[in-house]
């Protein structure tokens, strides 16, 4: 994801979210929660940070991407045809 980062974006953006600068994909997640929980852009920034701490905080969280690459790695190499020896 490529974002232009210029003096009047970095503005918007603050403005928008009361000061804090956040990226793309928070902006996104912030909107999803305004939606989802009827709430304007304070509360919704405070739930996506409450997320956020939680997602950080759990070591399993930041795992659970690699172990489930290994597995998909385990079960595409046991599942392709081996090369048969003469």
């Amino acid at each position: 994801m490529w974002e232009d980062c210029t003096v009047d974006y970095i503005e918007w953006v603050k403005e928008r979210f009361g000061g804090v600068w956040v990226c793309g994909l928070c902006e996104e997640a912030i909107k999803d929660e305004q939606a989802r929980h009827g709430v304007g852009v304070e509360a919704a920034l405070r739930v996506h940070a409450t997320f956020l701490e939680s997602a950080l905080a759990d070591p399993t969280t930041r795992m659970a991407p690699s172990i489930l690459q290994l597995i998909k790695k385990i079960m595409s190499s046991s599942l392709s045809p081996k090369a048969s020896s003469p």
